[in-house]
């Protein structure tokens, strides 16, 4: 899903891209991780980055926080 896929920080296209699925639908998901705490977003230019935080690297490898 999208938090595995960011293991490595990805915009929002990079999502889409690596999961084959919309962009729309990229953009979506990254803003429910972020309202959760467990990915920060960070707008480049046009682009937007996403990468994990502490909880959801945390979260995705099952560590204690």
């Amino acid at each position: 899903g999208v938090l595995a896929a960011l293991r490595i920080p990805l915009t929002t296209s990079g999502i889409a891209g690596r999961l084959g699925i919309a962009v729309s639908s990229a953009s979506d998901h990254a803003a429910a991780l972020r309202n959760a705490g467990l990915i920060s977003s960070l707008r480049t230019g046009q682009a937007v980055e996403h990468r994990l935080t502490h909880l959801g690297y945390c979260l995705l490898t099952r560590q204690e926080i």
